[in-house]
């Protein structure tokens, strides 16, 4: 899903037919979305949950400062797509 000059979102072609997890929209995206989920896990490991969720929340805190429009952008993005679905997804 990206967002438009327009401010509407508009999904990929074949998007919805896309098995779990549905966010590998390109190659560049498939890369950038590993490594910040195998970053994660590593620290997970490594440091510990409590200190993953930290260092998550800082880093969100940091790019939502700089980058306000993406932010928004998110924030519309995800008012429109249920998290409980997509953990019930991954659970299957």
């Amino acid at each position: 899903m990206v967002m438009k000059n327009n401010g509407k979102f508009e999904g990929y072609a074949g998007a919805c037919h896309q098995p779990f997890p549905r966010v590998f929209t390109s190659s560049a995206n498939s890369v950038a979305v590993y490594t910040v989920l195998s970053i994660l896990s590593r620290m997970k490991v490594r440091v510990g949950l409590e200190a993953m969720l930290e260092y998550l929340d800082r880093y969100l805190a940091t790019v939502d400062s700089h980058n306000p429009e993406l932010k928004q952008a998110v924030d519309k993005a995800l008012g429109i797509v249920s998290v409980e679905r997509l953990y019930r997804e991954a659970r299957k």
